[in-house]
């Protein structure tokens, strides 16, 4: 069964208490689909209110890899 991940608030219960980490690994295996709203809440909005935190998403088809992409672009 594949799982999709699309909106902020789920983005924000993932995070919950991670700002505590150095690095934050994130696997999306058995991960079809992220939303835009999912993507930007974790690699542009918490990266850059904790840029000393590295985030290391692993496992991305290639949606998924377009959508964390995208994200971090816009961060910058």
């Amino acid at each position: 069964m594949a799982t999709e991940y699309i909106s902020r608030s789920q983005a924000r219960r993932i995070l919950t208490d991670l700002e505590k980490f150095k690095v934050i690994y994130f696997d999306f295996y058995r991960v079809d689909l992220i939303g835009q709203a999912f993507a930007d809440e974790i690699f542009r909005v918490f990266h850059n209110r904790f840029p000393e935190i590295r985030l290391e998403p692993e496992n991305m088809n290639e949606v998924v890899k377009f959508m964390v992409e995208r994200a971090k672009d816009k961060g910058n």
